[in-house]
């Protein structure tokens, strides 16, 4: 059946019924007897009926489909209930229960096609029907403590898999997280005994629901990377029978591939076989193939291997630079994106260019203000420039001022501001071409301002290691006037900090005491040893100054001071279960050590992560192998 925008008659008795207690009374006669034995006139309602609709295109849709819901979520909210009464029940044939839920779950819930959510009681429906869906599972899992049996699995699975479609309404998404489910999915995951579709649901709800930490707590990259792999790899030669499904798990991955552990676990296992495949090859939907899979590429790429690997992909770099001139404006992004990294990155770029984070410049900048934003937060910025621009403040955003290379235009826009304002929401840390740019941001020095865009939102991972030394301004922790009051007050002071900041423009003679107008750090005596014991736990503290000056991190050599090899073992693993807090802290240390030649940048503190990990033993564990470097540690 092909997609038709004809409204007819059929059509619209179709709607009719779907919208009537008559639907209700069919589907929960059909889920409960053999098929065979269900009218034919039900049959219609039940089957036929949905796919009349599911492949209705026209512009009568949207109003179709709130039609239906206003009638039938109620009903539906109550038919799920009894999952969570504890009492049994029974499906007679699994096949025909499948077929219906889906049915169902089509016309009501998916939003993936566009049927979005317009009213407040609908809305309201659906956070019910979310919290009925956790106090399902709950009682679920109290009922079945060792193993969930067949017929529970089936409703499991229809369970998380409305859940799954609530993670892409944004708002929805804020809702989910407050109910907590992330616990609790966990251990739907372990009593479903590697039910294969239960994990996909479950990995698919909990990529939008999971911070960096909750990532790492699970210790299962592994697991979540090979679930994801086999279902595209499954799907992605299914045709239009199974692109539907190939899509949302791109989509779900995209999503996921935010987090250092996954990205590394998918280029372990070799999955960027079928991104390339879905980026290069005709067969796929531009938009919902293509797209999630380049930007999926885009964050593998900032591994510095597999960038390599991918810029030498003549194929690859070709159509990407064809997709440049893309009438999708999308497509145009990703690709100059990928080409800004592979080709133009921010490390390649001339040095003259580099910003001193502590010495601002004095020359003007083009602009006041560049803002880095997801478009998903298109209303609330629009919001922030009207008002920054009512206030005579030059404002750089991308909708306003872009000529030629996109990529390269937002790249000279945060080389030409004074300040960036970072819009922190999920889909902001959740957008490889957003990571770029803050990073590139950072890595020039700029007064960085986060703002809070979503509620609650509290930054982690990559954006939380930039952003956590700075005063966040929270949208929706306050009314608009206040935050941007407090927004102004900060640009107030960063203007008024920069114009204090003498420029310094040669380097201060090294016994010329009296030009600082801080207080000289304390020489620190280093002996630079050229070999290093394989253990790190063998370390003496002149290893440990040498290593720091040797690896060109000197502003550690104070917070550091009196640190032996076992010591910094200790505080490498600290790093890792909290790279964000242990910045912070480390940060602190170093500013209040007089041996401190300058202030910690993040650039140091992954630098020094990066360098001193070949000294670190692996964990131990089935199958784990033993860090070649620090073998002798195994030993010890």
């Amino acid at each position: 059946m092909a997609f038709y925008k004809e409204y007819t008659q059929e059509l619209d008795t179709a709607a009719q019924e779907l919208a009537s207690p008559v639907y209700q009374e069919a589907f929960e006669a059909a889920t409960k007897a053999q098929f065979a034995r269900v009218p034919f006139e039900h049959i219609v309602i039940l089957t036929r009926h949905p796919n009349k609709i599911a492949w209705y295109a026209g512009d009568q849709r949207q109003r179709i489909i709130e039609r239906i819901r206003q009638a039938q979520l109620k009903w539906f909210n109550n038919w799920i209930h009894q999952y969570g009464t504890g009492q049994s029940f029974t499906i007679e044939n699994e096949d025909v229960f499948d077929t219906l839920t889906l049915h169902l779950l089509n016309i009501l819930f998916r939003l993936d096609h566009g049927d979005v959510i317009t009213t407040k009681n609908i809305r309201e429906e659906f956070e019910q029907i979310a919290k009925t869906i956790k106090h399902c599972l709950i009682t679920i899992k109290a009922a079945n403590p060792m193993k969930l049996n067949k017929t529970t699995l089936l409703c499991v699975r229809e369970l998380l898999q409305v859940l799954f479609y609530f993670t892409l309404d944004n708002d929805l998404v804020i809702y989910l997280k407050s109910l907590g489910l992330i616990d609790l999915i966990n251990t739907i995951m372990q009593l479903s005994d590697n039910h294969k579709e239960i994990l996909l649901h479950a990995y698919r709800i909990l990529a939008v629901l999971m911070s960096e930490a909750d990532i790492k707590q699970l210790q299962n990259a592994e697991r979540i990377a090979s679930v994801f792999i086999e279902f595209i790899q499954s799907t992605i030669d299914g045709g239009d029978r199974m692109k539907e499904r190939l899509h949302n798990n791109l989509r779900s991955l995209n999503v996921l591939t935010q987090h250092d552990v996954i990205r590394d676990e998918l280029i372990k296992q070799n999955g960027q076989r079928y991104f390339l495949r879905c980026a290069l090859e005709k067969q796929f939907d531009p938009v919902k193939a293509k797209l999630p899979s380049l930007q999926i590429l885009l964050a593998l790429s900032f591994n510095d291997e597999f960038a390599t690997s991918l810029k030498n992909n003549t194929t690859f770099m070709e159509h990407v630079l064809e997709l440049k001139t893309s009438s999708d404006e999308n497509l145009q992004r990703i690709a100059t994106a990928l080409i800004w990294q592979l080709e133009t990155r921010p490390e390649t770029k001339d040095e003259h260019k580099e910003m001193d984070h502590q010495s601002p410049k004095s020359n003007k900048k083009q602009y006041d203000i560049m803002i880095s934003y997801s478009h998903s937060d298109n209303k609330l910025c629009q919001q922030i420039l009207e008002r920054l621009e009512q206030e005579k403040f030059n404002v750089w955003i991308d909708f306003q001022k872009v000529h030629g290379n996109l990529t390269e235009t937002i790249a000279e826009a945060i080389e030409n501001s004074d300040i960036v304002l970072i819009c922190m929401s999920d889909a902001y840390k959740q957008s490889p071409v957003c990571k770029q740019e803050a990073n590139y941001a950072a890595k020039r020095g700029c007064h960085i301002i986060p703002l809070v865009m979503t509620p609650k939102y509290k930054a982690d991972g990559w954006l939380g290691l930039i952003t956590s030394d700075r005063l966040y301004v929270d949208f929706k922790k306050m009314t608009f006037d206040d935050a941007f009051k407090q927004l102004k007050d900060q640009i107030q002071r960063n203007r008024t900090n920069a114009a204090q900041t003498p420029v310094i423009n040669q380097k201060l003679p090294e016994n010329d005491h009296l030009l600082s107008t801080s207080v000289a750090p304390q020489p620190v005596e280093i002996h630079v040893v050229l070999e290093y014991p394989h253990c790190i736990d063998m370390w003496t503290e002149e290893h440990v100054k040498s290593f720091l000056v040797v690896k060109k991190i000197p502003s550690l050599l104070g917070a550091f001071q009196g640190m032996n090899g076992r010591l910094l073992h200790r505080l490498y693993d600290m790093c890792q279960s909290n790279q964000q807090a242990m910045f912070v802290s480390l940060k602190e240390d170093v500013a209040q050590s007089s041996n401190a030649p300058s202030l910690l940048t993040l650039k140091d503190y992954l630098t020094f992560l990066e360098e001193i990990k070949a000294y670190i033993p692996y964990k131990s564990g089935a199958g784990a192998q033993i860090n070649p470097t620090s073998a002798v540690c195994s030993l010890m």
